[in-house]
């Protein structure tokens, strides 16, 4: 039978052959995605089930649609793994593209979570470790996923975990490739840096695996937004602003342990500079929780949201990094040991804040004498402070105290002031160059500074030849704003000083002096004193 052929089987059921040797099954569809449907087929020479992949029709006569096709292909055929979807063969013609690969059984987790309900951790670690394994193969050869849900992860009779669709998978790097110019992905897993279009790697996949683990444990997505026009533009916020609920606090009913809002929180980090930096790690971490091995310290900067603030929980697994670009790692374990023998009862933690303020009070009365010193020390700099100001009012005006304290501030624009300002994907020397920006670039900081072993790091925006992008470069090489216009109190100060200066100017009066009190901030200024 010819390529596209069909005919009708003694059921009465449609039946096309694809290349000769393919059947496919159109009243049998096994999935749909944005620009691709899935339907089961029979591969007619080797006698057994397979899934055969195609776009759809409004699709098929996109070139680029038809290129990534092809590129999901290769990727496919380029992994192999135990814990991914198999590839068996590409056929092409003039009316269409069809992928042939493993026809998996089984149910996705979306439909188990749906008909089961929650899982239990024990449960999730089984399903954990099997999608990490699968995510480290990827990642190991420079290539992210980009679609993990649970829609596209298959629970087969045997107790395997498959993970499928390659259709928005692409090669690690500073760009993200994009569809017919638009980014792809589903809105509910979706990474921060994916959905502003920002470059991707593992710890995007890391971000959506924790989205999944989230669901199977609680489950129900990390975000949950009414459906409406603005569904999609609220979720997408909700990734890129928000924190999600801690589980615990999300299902109290289920009685999840404190680990799991640490673990979970941990690979929901909005910077993925912060998450853990591969899948596997992700796992272990999860398994250390589950046997106990986990410290209850908070850490320093994630936190989930709770519904109640008194009961927000905040995440543990406190890391350190090796270098400013290196992965993290966990502290050792004799300073988890220490860390984990404080007592965190209520009552234990009032007994310890009832000593300390004793030995405080105690070691307080016998150093009055060294508190006497401190204080003329504090009354000497304060002086002198006042003393500064001054100077610098009669010299120079009100603007002098603000321009020597501001420089450069998040929501200004600034402009490069060396040759070949690397704009870097993080705040270090040893990320990746995503641009090099000449001498006089404008860029606008879009957030707060980092710093690393090379010093401090700003994160800027800006356009070129068309193109938004996004990064951070070294704070050396950014002209400081000589005002950032965010305290409007004092840049209202700095005007009225700039006022008087100039009309002194014009009166030309020789050796004015002038009385400053608060109230002269405020009020109008009043005359000069001759």
């Amino acid at each position: 039978m010819t390529s596209g052929a069909s005919n009708t089987t003694a059921r009465g059921a449609a039946r096309r052959v694809i290349g000769g040797k393919y059947e496919l099954q159109p009243d049998a569809p096994l999935g749909a995605g944005g620009i691709a449907m899935v339907y089961k087929g029979r591969d007619l020479r080797a006698r057994r089930d397979v899934a055969i992949k195609t776009l759809r029709p409004e699709y098929q006569a996109n070139p680029d649609s038809r290129k990534r096709f092809r590129q999901e292909a290769r990727m496919m055929a380029f992994v192999s793994h135990p814990n991914l979807v198999s590839i068996y063969d590409l056929h092409e013609e003039e009316a269409g593209s069809w992928i042939v690969m493993e026809y998996v059984p089984g149910r996705n987790l979306k439909r188990i979570v749906e008909n089961r309900g929650a899982l239990p951790p024990e449960e999730v670690l089984v399903i954990l470790d099997q999608v990490a394994q699968a995510l480290d193969h990827l990642h190991g050869r420079k290539l992210v996923h980009l679609d993990v849900k649970p829609q596209n992860l298959i629970l087969t009779p045997d107790g395997v975990v498959k993970l499928i669709d390659f259709g928005l998978a692409q090669p690690a790097g500073p760009r993200q490739e994009t569809i017919g110019g638009a980014a792809f992905g589903t809105v509910a897993y979706l990474a921060p840096e994916q959905a502003s279009g920002e470059a991707v790697d593992a710890a995007t996949d890391v971000y959506a695996l924790g989205c999944v683990a989230y669901e199977l444990l609680t489950g129900q997505p990390p975000f949950i937004v009414p459906a409406g026009p603005d569904h999609q533009r609220e979720l997408i916020r909700a990734h890129l602003d928000l924190l999600p609920v801690a589980p615990s606090i999300a299902r109290p009913d289920l009685n999840l342990p404190s680990w799991v809002d640490d673990v979970i929180g941990w690979s929901l980090a909005k910077p993925k500079e912060e998450r853990f930096h591969d899948a596997p790690t992700f796992a272990r971490q999860f398994r250390s929780g589950l046997v106990g091995a986990l410290s209850e310290d908070a850490h320093p900067t994630s936190r989930l949201a709770a519904a109640n603030e008194e009961r927000t929980r905040s995440f543990s697994l406190p890391l350190r990094r090796t270098n400013a670009a290196g992965p993290a790692e966990r502290p050792p374990a004799a300073e988890l040991d220490r860390r984990a023998s404080i007592p965190t009862s209520p009552a234990a933690a009032k007994g310890i804040a009832s000593r300390v303020y004793q030995l405080g009070g105690r070691a307080a009365r016998r150093t009055r004498p060294l508190h006497l010193t401190l204080w003329k020390i504090a009354l000497v700099f304060a002086v002198g402070n006042i003393l500064l100001a001054l100077v610098l009012l009669s010299r120079d005006g009100p603007s002098a105290l603000v321009e020597r304290l501001l420089s450069v501030a998040p929501g200004t624009t600034t402009e490069v002031t060396v040759d070949d300002l690397n704009l870097r994907a993080g705040p270090g020397a040893g990320f990746d160059v995503v641009d090099v920006l000449p001498e006089g670039t404008e860029v606008r900081v879009t957030g707060l500074s980092r710093s690393s072993a090379e010093g401090m790091w700003w994160p800027v925006e800006l356009e070129r030849d068309g193109t938004a992008r996004r990064g951070w470069v070294w704070a050396e090489g950014l002209r400081p704003n000589e005002w950032t216009g965010r305290l409007s109190w004092v840049q209202g100060i700095v005007e009225r000083g700039q006022e008087v200066r100039e009309r002194l100017s014009e009166r030309a009066v020789p050796e004015a002096r002038f009385v400053l009190t608060a109230s002269a901030f405020a009020g109008p200024w009043p005359a000069p004193v001759t």
